[in-house]
């Protein structure tokens, strides 16, 4: 190791912290099967982990791995008994999330923006105020030189390599200097030499007096001999807990005895898979008197665990789910920065990833333009004529259908990806959900209004229709109202459901509102049980607004260009579709109850986001 990189170690730990012992007593898990049926993935696993030592969990397919660091992460609560303790403290769950970090096995980043970028928001939200920004500045540097990553501390984060951006991963929750740091299987997905890169860099920040655990697949010889402890698992239960030089001698002393120049792991896996013969139920055992003689009490139940009864399952303490509106003074506890600081630095993060972004950008502005234009050649000087009024009201209604569809479909593409991110971080204790929340409506508004903007600005006047300011400013509204409404439809669907379910499911949660909405099929045509199905269409209000603001208020009769024009009189003219005139501040009463609506759906769906992975 270069002297940089030293000096990096030296600066990302506090020498005053005393060493850290995480400890968990008789954990348990079980999760309900569709037909009823509980089944027990974690039975009275019990262990400890010490900083200073890189620990790695081990064992096949099913056997509750990512499980057990879910739970000791304090990712997973639910259904969750047992103990956790941290030098023999039970923890408490705001001061636990402060000390930890956990990086899943999926990355999760923000593409558009650079490395270096990545580490500054994240030394905004994670580090306290008080620290200046000469001391961000080193401490991002620091974590650069430390990773390996200044090479490539100036590129966007989608163009490096996967290594790369498992070790930025690791550098993102390195800022805030965690005590315990967890990873799930670090290493997947890369080849050889940048998986031993990646568990150099864990065994260096384990070195440096953190504890690491991680939950490593199938190492090689050379990844497995960088490890300290190791802790096997099979069928949710112990097999293994100690340093690794002692794995070979127990698996011995059980029965089972491995090759000479066979890789550990491998054996271990094998035996954790019962593809071995021997005293599997003597390992359990052992494994269990070993966690006894660690704690110096009784912690493990017998094999007969009352796990799975009802009045088993507790909390661990101090792992119990955190109210978002609390009070102040606990939010304060438990995030360093303000929620107006994450605010703040939430709608910065999120505006310039927007901005370098092109397809929700550059080409969102070119499409808003070029359909505006297509539109104004379709339907050219229509809007005037009296014996163009139908294809008029079919003009008025297709601005509506683009702003829709411009501004939802966009957001459902992009915003899985964020939302992934988003939980990562929240669930890292980076932000509060109503900071991300707020950000994420501040920062995209001035899309809304741009893209419609920018759609009527040719669109208007190609097509003729009334140079009177306060019609202009009502259509121009409607449009606003109508891709607010798309921005959201786009954003909860994004939250709640995967992309390609999400591609599907807009466009068709907009058939009904396009049915109901009065253009296709007049009211009067409709069967009676069906006419209230109107007033929860928000295509009814979007329409019905933008035809009173351009033939509503008392419109003089438009010129007819032809022989005949049946719609003579504008009154008329709204009356053939069921419309009142000057209903104009109902629609938009119907609109903003719908964005309500629709922003406390993405509110709770984001919180259902979040309640889901625990």
């Amino acid at each position: 190791m270069g002297t940089d990189t030293t000096i990096a170690i030296e600066r990302t730990k506090t020498p005053s912290t005393p060493p850290t012992t995480l400890e968990f007593r008789d954990i348990c898990y079980q999760v309900r099967h569709k037909d009823g049926q509980n089944k027990q993935l974690l039975n009275s696993v019990s262990g400890a982990f010490h900083s200073g030592r890189l620990a790695g969990i081990l064992g096949p397919s099913g056997a509750g791995k990512s499980t057990l660091l879910n739970i000791l992460s304090g990712f997973k609560t639910n259904n969750v008994s047992g103990n956790i303790l941290i030098n023999g403290t039970p923890i408490d769950r705001r001061k636990y999330r402060r000390e930890v970090s956990y990086t899943p096995q999926d990355i999760c980043l923000l593409g558009n923006i650079t490395v270096t970028e990545s580490l500054e928001f994240a030394a905004d939200l994670k580090l306290s105020p008080t620290t200046t920004i000469a001391q961000k500045s080193a401490m991002v540097v620091d974590v650069l030189k430390l990773l390996g990553l200044s090479k490539c501390a100036h590129n966007p984060v989608a163009n490096i390599s996967g290594g790369e951006k498992k070790r930025l991963s690791i550098g993102l929750e390195l800022i805030s200097n965690p005590s315990i740091m967890f990873f799930d299987e670090p290493t997947s997905g890369l080849d050889i030499i940048a998986a031993m890169q990646v568990v150099a860099h864990l065994k260096d920040l384990a070195a440096s007096g953190r504890c690491v655990i991680c939950v490593i697949h199938q190492p090689s010889s050379s990844i497995l001999q960088m490890f300290d402890d190791l802790f096997v698992l099979s069928e949710g239960h112990c097999l293994y807990r100690g340093p690794l030089d002692g794995l070979v001698d127990t698996f011995k002393a059980c029965g089972f005895e491995c090759p000479n120049y066979y890789n550990r792991a491998d054996f271990a896996l094998e035996i954790a898979s019962l593809k071995h013969e021997g005293n599997l139920l003597q390992l359990r055992e052992r494994a269990k008197q070993q966690a006894i003689e660690a704690v110096g009490e009784k912690v493990v139940p017998n094999e007969g665990s009352n796990c799975g009864e009802k009045d088993a399952m507790l909390m661990p303490p101090g792992v119990v789910e955190d109210q978002e509106n609390s009070t102040s003074s606990a939010s304060d506890r438990q995030y360093l920065t303000s929620e107006w600081g994450q605010f703040i630095t939430l709608t910065r993060r999120t505006m310039l990833c927007t901005f370098r972004d092109l397809q929700l950008t550059k080409m969102r502005l070119l499409a808003h333009l070029f359909v505006g234009l297509l539109i104004a050649v379709v339907f050219y000087d229509v809007g005037n004529d009296g014996s163009k009024m139908l294809s008029n009201a079919s003009c008025l209604f297709f601005f509506l259908i683009f702003v829709f569809f411009a501004n939802s479909m966009p957001l459902v593409m992009t915003f899985p990806l964020e939302t992934s991110v988003f939980v990562r971080e929240r669930m890292n204790n980076w932000y509060s959900l109503k900071a991300y929340y707020f950000s994420k409506l501040v920062a995209d508004f001035p899309f809304l209004i741009l893209g419609p903007s920018v759609f009527l600005a040719g669109a208007y006047y190609l097509t003729s229709q009334p140079m009177e300011l306060d019609r202009i400013v009502m259509l121009w509204s409607i449009c606003i109202f109508t891709s607010w409404i798309a921005q959201m439809t786009g954003l909860l669907a994004g939250s709640v459901l995967p992309l390609e379910l999400s591609v599907f499911c807009v466009p068709c949660s907009v058939i009904p509102m396009l049915i109901f909405c009065g253009f296709f099929v007049r009211f009067r045509e409709m069967f009676d049980f069906l006419i209230p199905f109107t007033y929860v269409a928000y295509f009814r209000y979007s329409f019905e607004g933008a035809m009173q603001a351009i033939y509503g208020f008392d419109r003089a009769n438009l010129p007819c260009s032809g022989d005949f024009c049946y719609f003579s009189k504008v009154p008329k003219f709204l009356d053939s579709f069921d419309m009142l005139e000057n209903t104009f501040v109902m629609d938009v009463c119907g609109l903003l109850g719908w964005i309500f609506v629709l922003h406390v759906g993405l509110y709770a769906s984001l919180a259902w986001r979040l309640k889901r992975t625990r």
